[in-house]
Formats: structure tokens, sequence, C-alpha cells
């Protein structure tokens, strides 16, 4: 057999014919070009039917050309009906393949796929068992980048004799050179050999006649088909139309094929992403009617997807929801663009937030999606409530700083007045006619220095003395005195609870907070009524309804530190006339009061606010106009218990003759603590500042001191830097602070045995008594 020779296209055909070929003339090879979009109508893949006009130069003139125009069209017909007639290519391929060895006289038929197409036509033969004819020679042939799906012949052949008709030639990439040059051309190819060669002297060879086809899918050569025959075949043009056109029947089936696959995985695809939304998704038609949802989701629905598949909206969903959402679908296709709702719903943990959002669809439809945005409301308003505090915060941050600022300076004012008052009372007789009016000089000192106090607590600058409290004792304790306060007409309860715990605070400020808010609660009910004070374990945000008041930082180090409710509970309700929203909202504020003028200072409150907060605490309101009021108040729970220490009578305070170091940037307060010291037989050693201070102690000798006495607040070093460098000079010195207010001087400290404090105004008795205190501790 020779080798195959070139072949040229064959112009001048009807372009809109199956194909286009060229007469195979003295046993030349013909080359066909590529037809152009057959249709799957015989007649038309024939060119039309044969006419046996005289004048039609191709027409056949005998009984054997019309026998073989019908063989033809049978085939056609044939595989016209096996593709037409299967679900598969992989159930048509046989068919199609057998028509065509039937009726064209051909003796193998074979189809090539390229992947993918192979695999989806065919799997690869395992040959695991009794191994077809087919089967054989599909496994023969080598893989590349085609593929033989399916072979069928004209009589039985064994393996080898089938392999041996689909293996000679090969091309580089493995497939038969005739397959690779029509996929290669875009073209039927067809061979012939051994033409004009006497029939005895021919050997036998699969290559007399071979014929090749492609497949073209979307303009891609997909795969080919392939026909061989030991017998000499004919190459005409209308055999090469015909085969052009089962190949082209089957681009069409692969490529009907392939977009099935896509649209399935598509589907599927599609599918896998409405049910990973997290959202509960819905696909409404056009007439809104649910055909599609997300089950893992429908959960929150309790319902069944195939219950609610077919129903409107306004009948899946509860109460108006479904209503608002077939509205706002609406509104969505009509604007092309996604409409969002929000939406309440009651339910047994109270009422539940639902997010909406509608857009439009395919074909018409929408998307509906719904997300439960309870817990993100719930943050969202915890945030508000905090974003809230801190400004109530900062304002009575800025108001305690105004108040603090002028409490700390009046302090030392009312210090002088007192000071010098009570030393005017001395040496006044008892019947001296000016005492009585010395006497009323001292009390409104007095009354001023428990205003400062108050203005201190109010403003978190007063430093508290606490210790380990329990605070049913102290609730018991000023029960008697809280029933005289409040009168005869009103109804006092005391309910304590068991087992609270302890608390630390400062005694006389928890008290001061009880008895400003019982005295809150007598003026709410001026006719009288019923007030209840009662001490329980909880934690804030027990109860909705009430407005919380904390302040933005509280202090990490009184946070409870006890199991079970970390805090203590005191409560004080009364049922007055309540309060309005208004009201709640400035009710801490500094000289802030809904009693009439000169009926109050409007400090009582905000004294509370203070001491609560500097305690480490909160304090929640509850109230409506008409149903009375509720304050709670929140400390945290410690360890520990808490010690009676039982009052005793002390004798007046004795004088020494120990060396006391004053430091008061204040002259009149110096001069005044200077003068009392003096009087008891003090040596006095005094500085306006504490570098003046320290210059004293240099020029004395710090063994010269016994005690330092210096103010906590002064410009430029401050009492406690002073007291660190006096005492790393003399260790064995005492120091007793003295302050209008600490400020941040003891940044949270305690003051303890080494580190005492004396609070502003103080009477000389009272500084008489510390100072003794101190020195005899040596």
């Amino acid at each position: 057999m020779g080798a195959p020779q070139p072949h040229a296209p064959h112009g001048g055909l009807d372009p809109e014919v199956a194909a286009h070929a060229g007469a195979a003339q003295g046993g030349a090879p013909l080359s066909v070009a590529p037809e152009g979009g057959a249709t799957a109508e015989a007649p038309a893949l024939l060119g039309g039917a044969p006419s046996l006009d005289p004048l039609d130069p191709l027409d056949p003139r005998d009984a054997t050309d019309a026998r073989q125009t019908e063989s033809r069209l049978a085939a056609q017909l044939a595989t016209a009906s096996a593709l037409s007639g299967s679900t598969s290519l992989v159930e048509a391929a046989p068919r199609v393949l057998a028509a065509l060895v039937e009726h064209l006289g051909w003796d193998v038929a074979a189809l090539w796929l390229a992947e993918p197409e192979a695999s989806a036509a065919r799997p690869p033969p395992a040959l695991d068992g009794a191994p077809t004819a087919g089967d054989t020679a599909l496994a023969a042939a080598p893989a590349g980048a085609l593929r033989c799906v399916e072979v069928r012949a004209a009589a039985p052949l064994d393996p080898e004799a089938l392999a041996a008709a689909l293996g000679e030639p090969r091309s580089p990439s493995g497939e038969p050179e005739l397959v690779a040059e029509a996929l290669r051309s875009g073209a039927p190819v067809f061979r012939a050999s051994g033409d004009g060669v006497p029939e005895a002297a021919r050997e036998p060879c699969w290559w007399r006649a071979a014929c090749a086809v492609p497949i073209l899918s979307d303009a891609r050569g997909v795969g080919a088909l392939e026909l061989r025959s030991r017998a000499p075949h004919r190459g005409d043009e209308q055999l090469l139309r015909v085969l052009s056109a089962v190949g082209s029947q089957i681009g069409q089936v692969i490529a009907r094929r392939r977009a099935e696959r896509e649209s399935a995985r598509a589907a599927v695809e599609l599918r896998a992403l409405f049910r990973a939304i997290p959202d509960l998704c819905f696909r409404l038609d056009d007439e809104l009617r649910i055909v599609d949802c997300n089950e893992p989701r429908l959960s929150e629905l309790q319902a069944a997807p195939e219950a609610l598949l077919g129903k409107r909206m306004a009948e899946a969903l509860p109460g108006e929801l479904g209503e608002q959402i077939e509205r706002a679908t609406r509104e969505a296709r009509e604007a092309r663009a996604v409409v969002a709702l929000e939406h309440g719903l009651p339910g047994a943990g109270g009422e539940r937030h639902v997010e909406a959002r509608m857009m439009p669809f395919l074909d018409g439809h929408a998307l509906v999606l719904l997300r439960d945005i309870t817990e993100r409301r719930r943050t969202e308003e915890a945030l508000r409530q905090r974003e809230e505090r801190s400004r109530e915060s900062q304002k009575m941050e800025a108001l305690g700083r105004l108040a603090g600022g002028i409490a700390h300076d009046f302090n030392n004012m009312l210090m002088v007045m007192l000071g010098y008052g009570e030393l005017l009372l001395r040496r006044l007789g008892p019947d001296s006619a000016l005492r009585r009016d010395a006497l009323q000089i001292t009390k409104a000192g007095e009354r001023a220095a428990a205003l400062t106090r108050q203005l201190l607590a109010m403003s978190r600058r007063k430093v508290l003395q606490r210790e380990v409290l329990d605070i049913n004792a102290v609730v018991l304790d000023m029960q008697m005195m809280l029933q005289r306060l409040i009168g005869e007409n009103i109804d006092l309860q005391t309910n304590v609870g068991r087992d609270l715990g302890s608390i630390k605070a400062d005694k006389s400020q928890l008290e001061q907070v009880l008895l400003n808010l019982v005295v809150n609660a007598r003026d709410a009910m001026p006719r009288g009524g019923k007030l209840v004070v009662e001490t329980s374990l909880g934690e804030p945000g027990a109860s909705p309804a009430a407005k919380s008041f904390a302040p933005a930082e509280r202090d990490e180090d009184a946070a409870p530190d006890a199991g079970g409710p970390p805090y203590v509970v005191l409560s004080v309700t009364d049922s007055g006339h309540g309060m309005d929203q208004d009201t709640l909202s400035h009710l801490f504020e500094p000289f802030f009061t809904t009693k009439a003028r000169g009926k109050g200072t409007g400090l009582g409150l905000a004294t509370v606010y203070g001491i609560v907060s500097q305690s480490g605490g909160l304090i929640e309101v509850e109230s409506e106009v008409g149903s009375g009021a509720t304050f709670r108040v929140y400390l945290p729970r410690v360890e520990g218990r808490s010690e009676v220490v039982p009052a005793r009578a002390r004798p007046s305070p004795a004088g020494g003759d120990e060396t006391v170091l004053v430091v008061e940037d204040d002259d009149a307060v110096r001069k005044l603590i200077v003068e009392v010291l003096e009087r008891r037989g003090y040596g006095v050693v005094s500085a306006a500042s504490a570098e003046e201070a320290l210059a004293a102690l240099a020029l004395e000798g710090v063994d010269a001191v016994d005690l330092l006495l210096t103010d906590l607040v002064m410009p430029g070093m401050n009492g406690r830097e002073l007291a660190e460098r006096a005492l790393a000079l003399h260790p064995r010195a005492r120091v007793l602070y003295m302050s209008g207010y600490a400020d941040d001087v003891f940044a949270g400290a305690e003051p303890d045995g080494e580190r005492a404090l004396l609070q502003k105004p103080f009477t000389p008795d009272t500084l008489a008594q510390r100072v003794r205190d101190l020195l005899d501790r040596r």
C-alpha cells in the first residue's frame, strides 16, 4: 500500500449543502471541504432527490446508481431516526454505525470523540470479562486527544482483526492519520489504494477504501466518523455529503447534550447556592407564590417545604409580615432594585425582629431573604444605652469637676471659719453675750461643710474609708431613724434577704445613700403611702423596663469576686406619683429638682450617684407616672465578714512636745493649724509648698521632724510625692494627709495606718486627736 497523498479541496460547489467534496479520479485521493450547517432532513442532505433529467450531467444513468442513491437515502433516514429516537449518544451510536455499515456497504464504522465528550458518551471499557470485538478495539486504541467510543462491523471479526482495521496507520498523537487529517482540515477525507491493480495481485488490506468525516460542534472539532473497507469504494460527492450530514447531526446531538449537562450543572450549583444562603430564602413566581425555599432554614417557621410550595407569602408567614413582604416585592419588581423592611414578631422569649429583603430574579420571579436580627438589635440597643451612659457619665464628670473644685476652695474657707469659731467659743465664757453669736457662726459653717461633703460625694472626689460591711446590719440600724424621718403617714416596710454576703463600702456614705433615697421617696408621697426598703442578690438588666445609670468606666478592683449572683441589691420602692421619661433622663444631674423653689438643693440623688459610682456599683430606676418608683442600688459582693467595733468614749485630745512639719498652700488654713498645734505644746515648722518643706527638712535635719502634716493637692509637687521623698530620708516619721478632696492623688489606693487622711474641714479637736494618735504609734 502506497503512502497517502496530499488532498486538495474541491471548489465550486453549493455552499448550502452539507459538505463539499472532490471526485477521486485515477486512484488519486479525495479531500472534501467542511460542510456548513447541514440540517437533519434527508432530502436536503442529499442535495435533493436524484433527478433523471438527461440534461443533468451528474444524474445516475443506470440501476446501480439508483440503488446506491436509495441506500444512501436509507442510511440518512436510519441515522436520523436513531439520533432522534434515542435519549443519549450512548444509545444512538451503535444504531448509527450499524446503519452506515448496512446501507453504505462498508466493512467497519467507528465513532471517535474527544474528551470530555468521549467520557460522556461512553466510559473506557474495563475488559474484565469476556470482551466483545468492539471492546477490544476500544481498549486497543491508545489514549490521546481522541478516543474510539463505538465500533460496528459488517461481519463478525475477531478482536485482532478489528484492532488491525482501526490501527493503521497512526498519527504521532495516537489516532489514525485519516481521522487526524479530517479534524485538522475540518473536511471529509476519502482515500483509496490499489486502484488499477488486478484483483488477484492485490494484498488483503483495510486501506483499500477509507473515509473520515469530522464532527463539529459549535464550530469546534469534537470527533470524527471513520469508515474502512477491504473492497474498493468510489468516493463521490453524494457519499461524502451523506457522511457529512451524519457527522453534523452527531455534532448537534453533542452540542445539545453539552448544553443540557451545563444547564444541569448550573441548576445544581444554583440549588446548592440557594441552600447555602444563611437566611431563610423564598423564590416567588410572578403571582407571588412560593416555588422554592431553602429547607434547612424552615425550622424557623416550623413548616415543611412541601407545605409552603404554591402558597402566597401572606399565607406562609405570620401576622402582617407576609402582606408587607408582598407589597415590598411588587415595589422591588417595579423599581428593579432591592427593597428592605423590618418587622417585629411576638415570641415566647419576647419580641423578635425580622429583616426582609426583596429583589427581582429571573423570568419575572423574585427572591425574598428573611433574617432574624433580634440579637443584632439587642446588641445595638445595649451599645446605644452604653453610649448614653457614657454621655451621662461625661456630663456628670464635668459637673463633678466643677463642683469638686468649688468644694475644695470652699472647704479651706470653711475650715478657717469653723476653726477660729471654735477657738473663739473657748475664749468666751458660758455667760458671754457674744457666745450665742459665735455659736450661730459655727452652726452655719457646719451646714455649709455638710453641703460641700455632698458636692464631693456627688463629684466622686471624696476619699472613701471602705470597709467590709453587712448591708442588712446597716439597714436595720437605720430603721428607727428612717421611720422618724418619713413621718407616721407613710408605712415603712423593711425586708432583708438571707445569705447576701458582704460588700466593701464606706459605712457613712452608704448610710447617706439610703437616707437620700428614703427622703426622695418621702417627698414623692406628700399624702402618705407605702415605702419598702429591701436587700437581695441580683444582676443588673433583669427588668427590661428599668433605666440603668452607671459610669462609663468602672473600677475593675471593685468588680464582684464572690461566687453566685455578683451584686448585693439595695432597693427602695415607693407608691408615689412616679416620673416620666424626661425626668428620668435628668434624675441624677446636680442641682436638678422637681421640688418647689427653696424646697431642695438638687444634690440628694446626685450624691447617691456619686457615692455608688465611686463604690464600684450602679443604679437602676424603674418608674411610670402614677405608679411610683423603684431605685435599685447594685454593689459588688465580696468575700469576707464584717467586723463590728464597739464605739468608745474618747477623752479630750492631749498635746505633746514633738515636732510637726505643716505643709499647706492656703495661708489662712496654715496659720490656723500652726496656732492649734502650738497651743497644745507641739513644735511646728510650716511651709507653703512641697519644695519649701524639703528645704526646711534639709535645714532642720530629718531626725528633727516626728510628723509630716501635708495637704494632698498643692501646686507643683503634691503631698503624696512629698511624703515619699521625706520618708526616704526619715523612714520613722509619720505622715498625716489633709485635703478637701483627694482627686487622683491616691489613684484608688486605700489610706492605711502609715498613710492617714484628715478630711477638710476639720475641727481643732479632730486635728489634735489624729496627730496624737499617729505619734503614739511610734
